[in-house]
């Protein structure tokens, strides 16, 4: 079995690599300084080329890219994997969220995601589609939670954290897995991939600061109050757990 992915620069990518090759399945890295991202017939060239079984997109880029990607994995009967997120509802309103809540961000990110689900659906209906909350990494040095928190912890000297907020979010690694299964065993639809059904950011944060023997000085808040996790029983994915802890 082959695979093609995109955005090995990024967080998520990086670790489906490793789970691709974890299972044995031999994997394409599209390199954009090698390969055409602004003409369809290069895209469809491209990856007719390869003939993968599997394409994890997973970079930013234009949505045109996109519109070529499902095109061209419509034509060759290839499963479409799109990473989105729960940035598609506004940070004006709260979830808990469903495959059934309407997206209505109003950030141009948010705008950017719906945009290429949109794309997405118009150019392969047989495609999944994944909506991710907040990737936990186990390091600074990429955008995932992990390195937000070094960050404020070096410029503020402390961490401000709400007891009110709760945040969709997953290790990467349980992100990469739920993914590879879902490429695998899903029907086409869009998913909703979120670990956290129980936690608040802070006690999240406080569970990292544990796990990883920081010595983070992290201050309650309460002014942020929201509820952005993701509800999805369709989509299998590690949840989170700090019963060991206690």
């Amino acid at each position: 079995m082959k695979a093609i992915i995109t955005g090995m620069n990024g967080t998520v990518a990086p670790y489906i690599y490793n789970e691709l090759k974890r299972r044995d399945i031999e994997v394409y890295i599209w390199d954009r300084r090698k390969n055409s991202i602004d003409s369809e017939e290069a895209v469809f060239e491209y990856i007719s080329s390869l003939q993968p079984d599997l394409f994890f997109h997973i970079a930013t880029g234009p949505v045109e890219w996109v519109e070529y990607i499902a095109k061209a994995t419509k034509e060759l009967k290839i499963k479409l994997v799109y990473t989105s997120s729960v940035s598609v509802f506004s940070e004006n309103g709260s979830g808990p969220y469903t495959a059934t809540s309407i997206p209505d961000a109003e950030d141009d990110y948010g705008r950017y995601k719906i945009e290429g689900e949109n794309a997405v659906r118009s150019g392969n209906p047989h495609a999944i589609i994944a909506r991710l909350g907040w990737q936990i990494g186990s390091s600074a040095g990429s955008n995932n939670m992990m390195d937000f928190l070094f960050k404020a912890q070096k410029e503020n000297g402390f961490i401000e954290a709400s007891s009110k907020w709760y945040p969709s979010c997953s290790f990467l690694e349980d992100t990469a897995e739920a993914l590879v299964d879902a490429a695998l065993d899903l029907p086409s639809g869009t998913y909703l991939l979120n670990s956290n059904t129980n936690y608040s950011f802070l006690e999240i944060v406080e569970h990292l600061r544990n796990l990883h023997g920081m010595q983070w000085d992290i201050r309650e808040t309460t002014t942020f109050f929201r509820d952005d996790r993701m509800y999805d029983n369709r989509a299998e994915i590690r949840k989170l757990d700090f019963t060991a802890e206690k």
